[in-house]
C-alpha cells in the first residue's frame, strides 16, 4: 500500500533580469555583447509537521513518549454522581396523642398539688431512607416541638433526646403551659439541628429509630381533674441536610449518566483512510464515597459527525467495581481499561474521521457492612482515549497554502522557473 503524506515543501523561483550595456571609453568590445545574468531567489518555504497532518486543533492533544513515539490523547471528565443523587433525608413528623388517664392521672374534684409522669417513645425515621441508617451528623436542620392539653392546670413538658447530642450533650427543651383560665393550652419550642449528631441505633430495631423521653409535670390550680383530659405533643424535623451519614445502606441504584469525548483527528485532510492499530480507552473513576458500587457500562459507541452513523463497541467487560475509601475525606482511584485485548472492535469504531465517542453508564450498590457518605462525596469519571500513531494510511490528499516571502516588482521579471525541493522525514512513502 502506498502512503501519501507531504512533509514539507520548498519553492524556489528562478528568474532572469536583462540588463543592457552602456557605451563607455575603452569598453567597445564589451559593449557589442548582451549581458543576461540569472538570479535564484527562495520564494516560499513551508513545512508540514505531524501537527499539520493531524489537525491544528489537535496540537494540544499530542503526547510524545520518551522513545519518541507520538500519540493523540483525548479526554473528558465530569462528576457522574454526588451524594444528593443517592440519599436525602426527608422531613420527619412524630406525634403522641394520649389521655391523662392512660398516664395514671386520677380524676379528683380539686387538685392543688404537683405530679409528674414520664413518656418514653421510639419513632422510626420515615420517608425514603436507604437501608439501615446508624448515625446522622446534621449540617443543617430544624426540629419544631409542640405540646397541648385541655387540663385546667399548669403543665410543663420536658423533652429529652438521649441520642441527639449537641457538643456531646443530649438535647433538652422545655415547654411551659401556664393555665390562665382558657383551654386548650398550647406551646412550642425549637431545636437548631446544625452540627448536632443523631444516633439511630439505640432502639429495639438497632437502626433508623429516634428516641424521646417526655416528662409531664402537672401543677394544680385548685380546679378539678375530670379524667377525660388529654396530653399531646409532636416533633417536626424540617430542612434536613447531613454532613456525614453512616449505616448499612443496602442496595440502591446509581442513575444513568452519559458523556462524550470529541475526536478531531485528520481535520485537514480531504480524502484518504487511516486505521489505528493499538488504541486504548480508559475510564478513571475517583471515588470519595464510603461505598463500593458496581459500575455498569450500558453502551460505548462512536458517532460520525459528518454522517451521523453510530458504531457500537462490542466484546468488552460490562461491569466494574470501584474501591471504597477507608476514611472520610479520602479518595480512591479505580481504572477500567479497554484495549484490543478485551474488546472485539475498538480499532474499527475509532477509525479516524472527525467523530465523538459516547459512553452511557449506571451502577448499583449492594452493601452488607457499615458504609458512609459525606455531604460532598462524589464519583468523578475521566474518560481518556489514547491513539498511538501506529497503523496504516492510504490515499490521503492534504491541501494547504503558503505565503510568498519576497515582494518583487513584476516589471523586472521576464521569466520564472518553479522548483519544488521536498524532504520527507516521516516513516512513510508519499507522492
Amino acid at each position: 500500500m502506498k502512503n501519501s503524506i507531504a512533509n514539507w515543501f520548498l519553492s524556489i523561483l528562478t528568474f532572469s533580469l536583462l540588463f543592457t550595456s552602456c557605451k563607455k571609453a575603452g569598453f567597445d568590445k564589451i559593449a557589442k555583447q548582451a549581458w543576461t545574468p540569472s538570479l535564484a531567489i527562495p520564494l516560499a518555504i513551508g513545512e508540514y509537521s505531524v501537527y499539520d497532518v493531524l489537525a491544528n486543533a489537535d496540537s494540544n492533544f499530542i503526547s510524545i513518549a520518551p522513545d519518541g513515539g507520538i500519540a493523540l490523547v483525548y479526554s473528558a471528565d465530569a462528576d457522574i454522581i454526588r451524594a444528593a443523587n443517592i440519599i436525602n433525608i426527608s422531613n420527619q413528623n412524630f406525634n403522641y396523642n394520649g389521655s391523662m388517664a392512660s398516664l395514671g392521672v386520677v380524676a379528683v374534684p380539686t387538685f392543688s398539688g404537683m405530679q409528674s409522669y414520664t413518656i418514653n417513645q421510639t419513632y422510626p425515621m420515615n420517608g425514603p431512607a436507604i437501608g439501615n441508617l446508624f448515625t446522622i451528623d446534621f449540617m443543617t436542620g430544624t426540629m419544631n416541638l409542640s405540646a397541648s392539653t385541655d387540663l385546667m392546670h399548669s403543665v410543663k413538658y420536658d423533652f429529652t433526646f438521649p441520642d441527639l447530642t449537641e457538643n456531646g450533650v443530649p438535647v433538652t427543651r422545655t415547654i411551659n403551659l401556664i393555665y390562665t383560665g382558657i383551654t386548650p393550652q398550647t406551646g412550642t419550642a425549637t431545636v437548631n439541628l446544625d452540627n448536632s449528631i443523631l444516633d439511630l441505633t439505640n432502639g429495639a430495631g438497632g437502626a433508623n429509630e429516634i428516641r424521646v423521653d417526655v416528662t409531664i409535670t402537672i401543677t394544680g390550680t385548685g380546679n378539678p381533674i375530670l379524667g377525660t383530659e388529654y396530653a399531646n405533643f409532636a416533633m417536626d424535623m424540617q430542612n434536613l441536610d447531613f454532613d456525614l451519614i453512616s449505616g448499612n445502606l443496602g442496595q440502591f441504584t446509581i442513575p444513568n449518566v452519559q458523556d462524550t469525548i470529541s475526536l478531531q483527528l485528520f481535520n485537514n485532510t480531504t480524502q484518504g483512510s487511516f486505521s489505528i492499530s493499538n488504541p486504548k480507552l480508559e475510564f478513571i473513576f475517583t471515588n470519595s464515597f464510603g461505598i463500593s458500587p458496581n459500575i455498569n457500562f450500558n453502551s460505548i459507541k462512536t458517532r460520525d459527525i459528518a454522517t451521523g452513523n453510530e458504531y457500537n463497541l462490542t466484546g468488552f467487560p460490562p461491569n466494574f467495581s470501584l474501591a471504597s475509601i477507608p476514611a472520610v475525606g479520602q479518595t480512591t482511584v479505580s481504572t477500567f481499561t479497554i484495549t484490543t485485548q478485551n474488546s472485539a472492535n475498538l480499532p474499527n469504531i475509532l477509525t479516524p474521521t472527525p467523530k465523538v465517542l459516547i459512553y452511557d453508564i449506571g451502577g448499583t450498590n449492594v452493601g452488607s457492612n457499615t458504609n458512609f457518605i459525606a455531604h460532598d462525596s462524589k464519583i468523578n469519571l475521566k474518560g481518556t482515549i489514547t491513539l498511538p500513531l501506529e497503523g496504516y494510511a492510504s490515499g490521503f490528499l492534504i491541501r494547504d497554502t503558503m505565503e510568498a516571502t519576497i515582494d518583487l516588482d513584476p516589471e523586472f521579471i521576464e521569466s520564472a522557473l518553479l522548483r519544488l525541493n521536498i524532504e520527507n522525514g516521516l516513516p512513510i512513502e508519499a507522492g
